[in-house]
């Protein structure tokens, strides 16, 4: 598209989305309810498992590791917070205190690990951790049960304060954590919390991905509307500056060649001059005052800026406007138009005036011996154009040279209305046609011709043109 550029051989990058745990504020309230729930719901483990020790100080800061881990640590070294986590959780075990609430800290910081940072990373991570997380727990299990049980035998039976069902030994002060049914229903869980982290992450992943779609196609829109807009205001421009320049020059050159010898032609090539460059300066008027603010500006007494078309309006004055431009460059041209074309759709009719208005430039500045054209536009069920000169076509050698701006512009405009184009030498090589056709809707009942205005007298007639 006009205006995009894309590193040769470089793949799509995939937008980041952000996870809810990457903004410190929701990191820091988890932290703090935490830190609070583990530590009262520890103190509350020890007196219902009397083989353990309440946590003391050093309890206490090993609780904190995991909290902190969220605070601290996430989202920028997600796995130095999970090794963390995991460490402190193994060391408070190791050291005999209570089990269960304790598990939380982890479980906390492999689900914010999931929620922070970038998604295969962080998945990779946490389940990575969640990995190392059970393997520890039951090698700490493997490793304290034999001391767990012998404490437990020496303790009185206390099945009113039991923590879980009875597992043999496990009836006796919540040992049942250290059964094997029980770490394989803790990894479990933990299990579906990171699958359910997972499945939050891919949905905040596939939303983001959206919206960068739908930012990135709208630019694109907005690119390609003002490349499309820039095409457009250069080709108005291209037709205005180029049939009027080259008119200017040529009459130019016949005034300071006539200066000396005949004042009064060389006057009038003066006035036409004159005449070519105020309607040119009107027209380059029109053209920027699309580009200011999408309207033309407002003419006193007539309707407001805003209803009034954005391209120039075109009837059959113009086309005979452009062929006594032409006359006055020392063309006879010869305009043939069929009936209803009056009734051209204003689109159509722009397309008409331009394809014209570029074909006669064309002649004046490409075939300097041309000495007649003839215009022809006929209407079915379409529009069509023909402009042939009698200019003699150079010889040319190597390759045919790529067409220039007024070409190109001729092209676009007619193939954007769904016409097409054929530019080039006369079959019998006695010149240059072009002929343009485009669709339009049937042209009204044909009527009686309406009375042609009488030309001037000093101007060529005009053969074969019918209204």
């Amino acid at each position: 598209m006009p205006g995009t550029t894309h590193p040769p051989g470089d793949a799509p990058v995939e937008p980041y989305a952000p996870g809810p745990f990457d903004r410190t504020r929701p990191r820091a309230f988890v932290a703090v309810a935490l830190a609070v729930f583990v530590n009262l719901g520890s103190i509350g483990a020890a007196r219902g498992q009397a083989w353990a020790t309440e946590p003391g100080l050093a309890g206490v800061l090993l609780l904190l590791v995991s909290p902190a881990a969220l605070v601290f640590l996430l989202p920028r070294r997600p796995a130095l917070a999970t090794i963390l986590s995991v460490a402190a959780t193994v060391a408070f075990l190791l050291l005999g205190h209570p089990w269960g609430p304790v598990f939380l800290g982890p479980v906390a910081v492999l689900a914010g690990v999931m929620l922070s940072g970038e998604v295969r990373r962080a998945r990779r991570i946490a389940w990575s951790g969640a990995a190392l997380f059970a393997g520890a727990v039951g090698t700490v299990a493997a490793l304290l049960a034999p001391r767990i049980e012998r404490l437990s035998a020496d303790l009185p039976p206390r099945s009113h304060e039991k923590w879980g069902p009875g597992y043999g030994w496990g009836d006796r002060d919540g040992a049942w954590f250290l059964t094997i049914e029980a770490m394989i229903a803790g990894a479990a869980w933990l299990a579906v919390v990171l699958l359910i982290a997972s499945a939050a992450r891919d949905r905040i992943a596939r939303r983001t991905a959206a919206r960068a779609a739908a930012r990135a196609t709208a630019a694109e829109r907005e690119r390609t509307a003002v490349a499309s807009e820039r095409l457009r205001i250069a080709r108005e421009l291209h037709d205005v500056l180029a049939h009027s320049l080259s008119a200017i020059n040529v009459q130019a050159g016949v005034g300071l060649h006539l200066l000396e010898k005949n004042p009064g032609q060389a006057r009038e090539a003066l006035s036409n001059i004159r005449d070519t460059s105020k309607d040119a300066l009107a027209e380059v008027r029109t053209v920027l005052g699309i580009v200011r603010e999408g309207t033309a500006p407002p003419t006193p007494g007539t309707v407001p800026a805003d209803a009034a078309p954005l391209t120039p309006t075109w009837d059959l004055s113009g086309l005979r406007h452009l062929a006594d431009q032409a006359r006055a460059d020392g063309l006879d041209v010869s305009v043939e138009l069929a009936h209803g074309i009056g009734d051209l759709p204003d689109h159509v009719a722009g397309v008409v005036h331009r394809v014209v208005q570029e074909s006669l430039t064309n002649v004046r500045r490409h075939a300097p011996s041309a000495r007649r054209v003839t215009l022809r536009v006929t209407r079915s069920d379409g529009v069509e154009i023909v402009v042939t000169d009698d200019g003699v076509q150079a010889v040319r050698t190597g390759d045919p040279p790529e067409p220039g701006y007024g070409l190109l512009g001729m092209r676009e405009r007619v193939e954007g209305s769904g016409g097409t184009l054929v530019a080039g030498p006369r079959p019998d090589g006695s010149g240059w046609e072009v002929r343009a056709t485009l669709p339009v809707a049937a042209p009204p009942p044909t009527g009686p011709a309406r009375p042609e205005p009488a030309e001037p007298a000093d101007a060529p007639p005009e053969s074969g043109e019918t209204t």
